[in-house]
Formats: structure tokens, sequence, C-alpha cells
């Protein structure tokens, strides 16, 4: 077996070189000895043997026999490093937007997994502990407490096509304060968030009821809904110390009672 490098990269793997070398009569390029020859061809490219110039604008070429155990490390490299461009090239496509989200999830041992403290941009997909992946929703530099599975104003998940509506959950700083658009499930509804950094509980100030789809998410029964109520508790606590939210920055967001921590409806302030 010959291996053929030109500018320090193995362009080919063979069992023969094609060589070749002019006619002296036409001055054609002909097929010839590995004596004779003054280039090889390589897929129909031209390459200069051995310092020579004999194929004008060629690049240079050198051909070396390869034993056994060489060839198979080489293919081996070869092989790796295809794939190692294939899985970057793959994660830039998911990055931008071009492979949904399940696709991803379907490969999310090609993302790097999440950690701290690192500073992430928007759009970014990391995979987490879960094994779900999650896209970067804010540019920020991660914290221990900041884990894409509850900073959900930093990171949505988008491997799970079930948790387009995850459960609404009380926020409970601005870390995990809901950004403009995110998508819940409450009091068996689907909401969308009308801005960033809510901390209000759907049904009552900040959230546009979605239009029915199908079977929602957890849905109750109608004989049972009546019944039901939520036990959660609607009044948001925010420690101050969060991320920026969407512009909260970690401070008091515009309507909270500064006595209770309470959230005021626009309706109702004074």
């Amino acid at each position: 077996m010959y291996k053929i490098i030109s500018a320090g990269k193995i362009v080919a793997l063979c069992d023969a070189p094609r060589y070749v070398t002019r006619n002296p009569d036409t001055g054609a390029l002909v097929e010839a000895t590995a004596e004779e020859a003054i280039g090889v061809s390589v897929t129909g490219t031209l390459y200069n043997l051995n310092g020579g110039s004999g194929i004008p604008d060629a690049p240079e070429a050198v051909v070396s026999e390869v034993e056994g155990g060489e060839m198979v490390f080489i293919a081996i490299s070869q092989a790796d490093a295809v794939s190692t461009t294939s899985g970057i090239a793959f994660v830039a496509m998911a990055e931008a937007g071009t492979i949904d989200g399940v696709t991803a999830g379907e490969h999310a041992d090609l993302f790097s997994p999440w950690a701290y403290p690192v500073n992430y941009t928007v759009g970014q997909i990391r995979r987490y502990t879960d094994g779900k992946l999650y896209k970067c929703l804010q540019a920020h530099t991660s914290q221990a407490d900041w884990t894409p599975d509850t900073a959900v104003s930093l990171w949505v998940s988008i491997s799970d096509p079930a948790e387009e509506w995850p459960e609404w959950s009380q926020p409970l700083g601005a870390h995990d304060a809901y950004s403009k658009g995110a998508k819940v499930s409450h009091n068996w509804k689907h909401w969308i968030s009308d801005l960033d950094a809510n901390v209000w509980e759907p049904g009552q100030y900040g959230w546009t009821e979605a239009p029915a789809e199908g079977p929602r998410r957890n849905e109750q029964p109608a004989d049972d809904r009546g019944a039901l109520h939520s036990l959660r508790g609607t009044e948001p606590h925010h420690s101050g110390d969060g991320p920026p939210a969407g512009g909260a920055g970690g401070h008091r967001p515009e309507g909270r009672d500064c006595k209770g921590g309470r959230p005021i409806p626009p309706d109702h302030r004074k």
C-alpha cells in the first residue's frame, strides 16, 4: 500500500499510484513507471514528484510505501477526523435552527455538556445531566445554581417535544423568571408570557392563553375541572442575586408590593 502526501496532508491511499510522465514526441502526459515518473495523478489532480516542476502549476507530492499496521492507523485517524468535522457541522446547524430540536436530541452526545463558570451566548446548545439538550436564551456567565433545568429565563429544553408546554412553577428569583414568549401549562391551559422577567401566575397577569390545539398536557376531564384548584402558592419571591432576566437585573420588578412582595397587576396600581 502507498500513501500520497501533499502540503503535509494525506491526499490518497492506494495499492498502486498512477505515475505520469511526458511523451517525448508529443509532450502529452502518459502513464509511467515509478522510475520514469515526473508526477502522480490522484483522481484527476496532478502533482509534481520529488520537488520537480515538470507539470506547471501543480503542487508537490511525495509517494511512500506503508505497512499494514500504519495503514490501519491512518484509516482510523482519517475516519475520526471526518466524524469530528461532521459532528461540529451538526452542532452548528442545530444552533442555527437548521436542525430541529428533536433530531438534535437523537444525537445529544455530539453536544458539549453544560458547565460553570462559562460565558454562554444566545443560541448555544448544551447537554445537561438529565440527558436533555437546552438552548441558551440570554447571554450570561453560568453559575452552579443556574442549571438549565431550573433557570427558565436562561435556558429552554429543545430535545423533548413534550416539553413545549412545561408545567408552570412559581419563580423564586430573577434567575428563573419567565422570559417573553415562554410557553407553559397551568390549570389545564396553555399560556404564553407577554413580558420578560415574568413572575406572575398565568391567568392573573402577564400571560395570554394560547389557542387550543388538540389535547393539552395533563388535561383534566371536564367534569373534574371545577372541583380542583392549584395548591401552589402564588406569591413570587425574588432573591435579588440572580442573573439579568429580560431587563429585570435582579431588582424588584415594576408593580410589586414593597411590603409583601406580591405582584400588583397594572389595573390596581396607584
